[in-house]
């Protein structure tokens, strides 16, 4: 007989359980700060004309926060998101597309 324990009745289930309504609620709070991040850039480029770094580069990490929160919910990844990993570092802003090119 098999006494090895699989799926509702293990612990290892239970905890992963725990740590998913933990994660989902701190994606609600990165999409609350992901939303206000983007309403101050808009309004930082409506009075200035020019994107707020700052902004963007929070705007950057917490989308990919949220991105490694989906990936662990979904049973994507077993690594644990922030705070029981490093907070993720946003990409590169795009390069503008309306600004000319450096010709070398």
């Amino acid at each position: 007989m098999n006494d090895k324990k699989q799926g509702i009745a293990t612990e290892v289930f239970w905890l992963r359980i725990i740590f998913m309504l933990f994660f989902l609620l701190a994606y609600q709070v990165a999409e609350i700060l992901l939303g206000i991040s983007i309403v101050l850039q808009v309004i930082f480029i409506a009075f200035s004309g020019e994107k707020n770094l700052f902004l963007q580069q929070a705007g950057a990490g917490l989308s990919r926060y949220a991105y490694q929160v989906y990936r662990y919910l979904t049973y994507n990844c077993e690594e644990k998101p922030f705070p029981f990993s490093p907070w993720p570092q946003g990409e590169a802003p795009d390069a503008d597309p309306y600004q000319a090119k450096d010709q070398d």
